[in-house]
């Protein structure tokens, strides 16, 4: 599935959690069904398998979330098994959370670095992307030594690109 198409799920699931004043909660329980897809192979397979037959999914998925996740979060799943896509949730699952936090006014980051920074270096950071984007970051902080120096930050999928292994590579296509 294209991320364009992810993004359509997504923004059709959030489109309905807005209109109810859902969005916090769909959230959370999308990201405990993307936790129990990674920690139970099982289930996985089982409901990525593209052989088992829709109405045993369905029925699958009823019996396991019945009371345990909303209504909304049940049809979005059926929808998906009805059209083949349960192996797109882990992706679908992102592009819902990036649309909740972009509601709420945030975003987050990753921070690479070729050294760790100080809580006073990622807060000067956050505080500097975040006013040129308009949004409060949360940041995640990554230590890559290949990256020489410099910091790299990738905000949803925006890259800056300040790397000094990046500009030593730029210099050297110019020479």
């Amino acid at each position: 599935m294209s991320g364009a198409l992810a993004k359509r799920y997504a923004r059709a699931l959030f489109e309905i959690a807005e209109e109810r004043g859902l969005i916090d909660q769909i959230e959370g329980e999308l990201k405990d069904l993307a936790e129990a897809l990674k920690q139970v192979p099982d289930f996985h397979k089982l409901f990525t398998h593209p052989r088992i037959a829709v109405a045993s999914k369905k029925e699958l998925l009823e019996e396991l979330f019945k009371g345990k996740a909303s209504q909304e979060v049940i049809n979005f799943l059926f929808a998906l098994v009805d059209n083949k896509r349960e192996s797109e949730f882990a992706e679908i699952t992102r592009a819902y959370v990036e649309m909740a936090n972009d509601k709420r006014g945030f975003a987050d980051a990753v921070v690479t670095t070729a050294k760790p920074l100080s809580q006073e270096e990622l807060e000067e950071l956050a505080n500097q992307f975040g006013q040129m984007l308009n949004k409060k970051l949360r940041f995640e902080s990554v230590v890559d030594p290949t990256i020489i120096g410099g910091v790299v930050v990738k905000i949803g999928d925006r890259l800056y690109d300040g790397s000094l292994k990046t500009k030593l590579e730029h210099f050297a296509h110019q020479i």
